[in-house]
């Protein structure tokens, strides 16, 4: 059972409606739903070992991300790294953030965002 990302949370707050307005402003500094572009995304959790057994399930499933790293954060964990490429679509986006939201899940690790260098 998940102390830090709860079921509730989990089931009710992945507020993908966020992706459309954050590739808005991406569109609006030139990138289009075509460019593929890497994606830096920051999970958080409450314990090292959480942190730790999350990143190294990151890099085994995804090995083309890179520079995932652990840092503290306000007393609590925050995982970041780098994606491969990704279409700057929204269906791209939704499914790439459905997934790291599941899989941060199952580790009790929250995806907290993400954010591309333009």
């Amino acid at each position: 059972m998940n102390a830090y990302f709860d079921q509730d949370t989990h089931e009710n707050e992945i507020d993908l409606e966020t992706n459309e307005d954050v590739l808005q402003r991406i569109y609006n500094d030139g990138v289009t739903p075509t460019d593929e572009l890497p994606i830096e995304f920051f999970f958080l959790t409450d314990s090292q070992t959480k942190a730790d057994n999350f990143r190294n399930h990151l890099q085994e499933a995804f090995p083309t991300y890179q520079d995932i790293e652990i840092s503290d954060y306000d007393g609590d964990f925050e995982i970041s790294g780098t994606t491969e490429p990704i279409k700057m679509e929204l269906q791209a986006i939704n499914d790439w953030n459905s997934t790291m939201w599941n899989t941060g899940y199952k580790f009790d690790c929250r995806l907290d965002g993400w954010q591309v260098g333009t």
